[in-house]
């Protein structure tokens, strides 16, 4: 029987690489060599399964929003349900501490949020992943005002600050930390959206992240 084809698992090794040297360097400092040597592989390969080092970045967001989404989705599965939780929850794998931190992956979305401001076709799959991002907490939201749990603006509208406010701190972290008090970030999210949504329970405490 023919083996099967390892091409996946390449162009993974390499948007994997990609990612690490981006998140030192940048875009512009991501060269092929060195993508190549952080995935392990021969430039040759990364030549074979890219045609171009966009197509690669391209890719590597790709990749970055899968695995994003694939977490969240895992954290939010542990709150069973409770709209008011998972809204917390949400707040905390963006904003605060613990597991879900991930210094290399929170450099390249900041970068790409730059590449994005340059280049349509990073922008056109970056707006994609930040409208999945609100859609996915509009949901929440939305449950929560089908169950009485939240009131306020649509949750469309209240998905969309939210977004914006983490997206903000996400800038303000690589760009100016000292602004943004130590442990207060998600704790400050969830006030916004305390008095925009009027949660019928308190949203948690957050030990910070940024």
């Amino acid at each position: 029987m023919p083996r099967p084809s390892n091409t996946a698992e390449r162009r993974t090794q390499i948007t994997q690489g990609f990612i690490k040297i981006m998140a030192k360097r940048g875009y512009d400092g991501a060269s092929i060599g060195d993508i190549a040597k952080a995935a392990r592989l021969t430039a040759g390969l990364v030549h074979y399964h890219f045609k171009s080092k966009h197509e690669i970045r391209l890719a590597a967001l790709h990749d970055l929003v899968a695995q994003h989404g694939e977490r969240l989705e895992a954290r939010i599965a542990q709150t069973k349900g409770d709209p008011i939780i998972e809204l917390d929850a949400l707040i905390d794998f963006h904003l605060g501490l613990g597991a879900n931190a991930d210094p290399e992956a929170l450099a390249c979305w900041i970068l790409f949020s730059g590449e994005a401001l340059r280049d349509t076709r990073v922008r056109s799959a970056f707006a994609k992943a930040l409208a999945s991002i609100a859609r996915r907490i509009s949901m929440v939201i939305r449950q929560g005002v089908a169950q009485g749990l939240f009131e306020g603006p649509s949750p469309d509208a209240a998905a969309s600050a939210l977004v914006a406010t983490i997206q903000g701190y996400f800038v303000l972290a690589a760009t100016s930390r000292e602004v943004i008090p130590r442990g207060s970030a998600a704790d400050c999210a969830k006030q916004m959206m305390t008095g925009l949504l009027h949660p019928a329970r308190p949203l948690g405490r957050s030990q910070g992240r940024t």
